[in-house]
C-alpha cells in the first residue's frame, strides 16, 4: 500500500491509457522512459529491495520502457558470470551506472537457437573476440530497449575458435558512448517501428562489424576461453539459457497481471450496466446478473486466480532448481526447461482466449481505446510469441515427454511432473461416481492425469509404428506434429490443475474467503475439462454421464461466483490510475467518466474540422447550390 501512496502522487504514473492514445509514438517513448527512470530513481530513494520493486511494479502493470534491464539483463549477469565477472559488473547494472538489454532473437531465427547466425570469433593475438551479423537474417531483431535507449547488451553468438564452432554463448558488448549516447564504431542500431501495442518500448535491431570486446567480456558461467583460445565446459551448454528459462517462468505471472486487469474492468462494469429485465415488475437487470454474461467474463476471474497461485508454485520450483545448478547440478534442468516452457505456452494461449472474450462481453463500450480492454488483449497476444513461440515450446515439451515415456517404459522410475508415466494406466478408474464428486478438484486432477498419460502414450506409440514401418525419425516426427502438441497441452493442462490444487491446500484463510476461492477453482477446473471434452471422452477419462455432471456443475459455479465476483476483483487492488478504463473504476461512474473522456479526442478541441472547409463544404455546395 505504501509503495502505491509514493508512485500515484507521482503526476507521471498518473497519466491515463486514454489520454496516452493520443500521443504521437515519439511522445509515448520519451513517456515510458520518464516512467522509468522515475522508477528506478524511487527505488534508490527509498532503498527498495527487489521483492518491494516487483510489487511496484505489479502497481503500474510493468508499464515502463526500460524493463529488459531488469527482467533479462541483471539476471542473466547473475547466472551466467563468474565470481569475479559478477563483482565487476553487478554493482554496475545494480545501480544504473549502465543499463542494459538482452540480444538472442535474429532476423531469421528465433526459438531455433542452434540456427542463430551473430558470431564471435576468437583473435588470439588481441585476445579479442570478434562479433558479426554476417547476413541480413543474423540481425538482432526484438530485443526491448534496444532501439534508444540502453547502452550494452548481452548478445548470444556462436563461439568459433581456428574456424571450429563451439554453439551459442553470451558476450557482454558496449554499444553505445557513455557520454553521448552515440552508436559505438561499427555498431548499427535502432527502432524497429510501431507494433500492435506496448509502443513504449524501443524493441530494436543491431547490426555488428567487426566490433571487438575483451576476451572477460564472455560471460563464462558454463564456459570459458583460454587467453591462448582453449574452450572448456563447465555444464551442459542449455546451462546458457537460464536467463530465458526465468523469463518464461515471469510471464506466467505477467499473464496473471493482464488476466486481472481484464476482469477487473469486465466485471466492474458487467456489475453496472442494465440490459432488459429478468422480472417485468422490476427494474432493468444488471448484466452481470444473467448467465450467458456470467459464462462470459467468469473464465477470465477464475483464470486470473489460477495464474495467481501457478505463478508461485513454478517460480518456487525454479528457485529451488536454479540454486542447484548454481551448485553445478543440472539433473533438474530439463525438467525446468520443460515446465517454464509448457508453462509460458499454456498460460498465455488460455490468457488472450478469456479475455478477449470479456472484451466483447462489454459490448461496443469494450471496442472503445478508453476501455483499455483492447490494448490489454493485443499487448497479451505478443506472450504467445515472445520468448518463444508456443508451438515450438510445445513441441519442445513433446520430445522431452517422449523421452520420459520411452523411461518409463523400460521401468525407469520418474520424478518431478511426469511421474505419473510409470504408473499402470489399466488400474485407472474413473473417480466422479457422483456430481459431487464434480466438485472435487483432488478427484478431477485424476482425470486430467489419465487423460494426459493416454494422449502422451497415443502420440509415443504412433510415433513408434511410422519409425518401424520405415519413415526417416525426421519425416515421423513431422507426419505426427500435431498429436505432439496436444499430447503437450494435456500434459500441461493436467500439470497446472496439480499445482493449482497443491497451492489451495496450503492456504490458510477464512471460511468465507476459502469458499469463494474454491468455487473459482472447481470452474476453472470443470471449464477446461469441458472446454476440451472430446478428449476425455475420446481417452475413456470420462463417460457420457460424467460429462453430462460436469456440465451441470459448471453452470452451478456460475451461480456460486455471482455473490463475490466483484469483491474477487476488487481484491486484486489495481489503483484507478493503473487500470485507466472508463469502464473498470473503482467508483463506477462508468457514463460520467465516458463523456469526460471525450475532452481529450483531438477531434473535439473545434466545432468545425478543417476538413469541413477544406472537402466537405465545396462538395455540398456543389451538389446543393441554392441555400436549404
Amino acid at each position: 500500500m505504501m509503495k502505491k501512496k509514493i508512485l500515484f502522487k507521482e503526476p507521471i504514473f498518473k497519466e491515463c491509457a486514454n489520454i496516452r492514445t493520443y500521443r504521437p509514438r515519439q511522445e509515448v517513448y520519451a513517456k515510458g522512459v520518464e516512467r522509468s527512470v522515475r522508477l528506478f530513481s524511487l527505488k534508490q530513494e527509498h532503498n527498495w529491495s527487489d521483492a518491494e520493486f516487483k510489487l511496484a511494479l505489479k502497481a503500474i502493470n510493468d508499464e515502463y520502457s526500460l524493463a529488459l534491464h531488469n527482467v533479462m539483463f541483471v539476471p542473466a549477469l547473475e547466472r551466467l558470470t563468474t565470481e569475479q565477472q559478477k563483482a565487476k559488473w553487478l554493482p554496475l547494472a545494480r545501480n544504473y551506472q549502465v543499463v542494459g538489454t538482452y540480444a538472442q532473437t535474429e532476423l531469421g531465427h528465433g526459438t531455433y537457437l542452434q540456427g542463430l547466425e551473430t558470431t564471435a570469433t576468437y583473435d588470439a593475438t588481441t585476445e579479442e573476440f570478434v562479433l558479426n551479423t554476417p547476413k541480413v537474417t543474423s540481425i538482432k531483431w526484438w530485443p526491448g530497449s534496444l532501439g534508444k535507449s540502453v547502452n550494452f547488451a548481452i548478445i548470444q553468438a556462436t563461439l568459433i575458435i581456428d574456424g571450429k564452432k563451439y554453439g551459442m554463448h553470451p558476450f557482454l558488448t558496449q554499444l553505445r558512448s557513455l557520454e553521448d549516447h552515440k552508436p559505438l564504431p561499427g555498431i548499427g542500431v535502432g527502432d524497429i517501428g510501431p507494433k500492435l501495442s506496448m509502443n513504449h518500448v524501443d524493441n530494436g535491431y543491431l547490426i555488428l562489424n567487426n566490433v571487438r570486446i575483451p576476451r572477460e567480456n564472455m560471460l563464462m558461467k558454463n564456459a570459458q576461453v583460454s587467453r591462448e583460445g582453449q574452450f572448456t565446459s563447465r555444464g551442459p551448454s542449455k546451462g546458457n539459457y537460464s536467463a530465458m528459462i526465468l523469463v518464461r517462468v515471469e510471464i506466467v505471472l505477467w499473464c496473471f497481471i493482464s488476466l486481472s486487469n481484464a476482469s477487473t474492468i469486465a466485471v466492474r462494469y458487467s456489475a453496472i450496466r442494465r440490459q432488459s429485465k429478468l422480472d417485468s415488475s422490476q427494474e432493468e437487470s444488471k448484466i452481470l446478473d444473467y448467465q450467458t454474461q456470467q459464462y462470459k467474463v467468469f473464465p477470465c476471474l477464475a483464470t486470473s486466480y489460477a495464474l495467481f497461485f501457478i505463478s508461485k508454485t513454478l517460480r518456487n520450483r525454479y528457485t529451488r532448481i536454479h540454486a542447484e545448478m548454481m551448485k553445478g547440478n543440472y539433473k533438474n534442468l530439463p525438467e525446468i526447461h520443460s515446465q517454464s516452457a509448457g508453462m509460458k505456452a499454456l498460460a498465455s494461449e488460455m490468457t488472450v482466449e478469456v479475455m478477449e472474450v470479456s472484451r466483447q462481453a462489454c459490448g461496443g463500450h469494450g471496442y472503445l481505446a478508453a476501455s483499455t480492454l483492447g490494448d490489454i488483449v493485443i499487448g497479451a497476444k505478443s506472450l504467445i510469441t515472445v520468448e518463444g513461440e508456443n508451438t515450438v515450446l510445445y513441441l519442445q515439451v513433446a520430445r522431452y515427454l517422449m523421452k520420459r515415456f520411452a523411461a518409463a517404459a523400460g521401468e525407469e522410475p520418474l520424478s518431478g511432473s511426469t511421474d505419473y508415466l510409470n504408473k499402470d494406466p489399466n488400474e485407472y478408474r474413473c473417480p466422479l461416481k457422483s456430481p459431487r464428486d464434480c466438485r472435487n478438484v483432488g478427484l478431477l486432477c485424476e482425470v486430467y492425469r489419465f487423460r494426459a498419460y493416454v494422449m502422451i502414450a497415443n502420440a509415443a506409440k504412433k510415433l513408434q509404428r511410422d519409425i518401424e514401418a520405415g519413415k526417416k525419425q525426421h519425416v515421423a516426427m513431422n507426419d505426427n506434429l500435431v498429436q505432439l502438441v496436444r499430447a503437450a497441452k494435456a500434459h500441461m493442462m493436467y500439470c497446472m490443475i496439480k499445482d493449482y490444487n497443491e497451492s489451495m491446500s496450503q492456504l490458510q484463510t477464512s471460511l468465507p474467503v476459502a469458499n469463494a476461492l474454491h468455487y473459482l477453482q472447481v470452474f476453472f477446473s470443470v471449464f477446461n475439462l469441458i472446454k476440451n471434452g472430446g478428449d476425455f471422452l475420446e481417452t475413456e477419462a470420462v463417460g457420457l454421464s460424467q460429462m453430462e455432471w460436469l456440465k451441470e456443475v459448471e453452470v452451478q459455479m456460475l451461480a456460486e461466483i455471482r455473490p463475490d465476483a466483484v469483491s474477487l476483483v476488487d481484491a486484486f487492488d489495481i489503483h484507478d490510475d493503473a487500470l485507466g478504463s472508463v469502464l473498470g473504476c473503482y467508483d463506477g461512474n462508468v457514463y460520467e467518466r465516458m463523456l469526460k473522456s471525450t475532452e481529450n479526442e483531438p477531434l473535439n478541441q473545434s466545432d468545425v474540422h478543417y476538413s469541413y472547409h477544406q472537402h466537405l463544404k465545396p462538395f455540398l455546395h456543389k451538389n446543393n447550390p441554392s441555400k436549404l
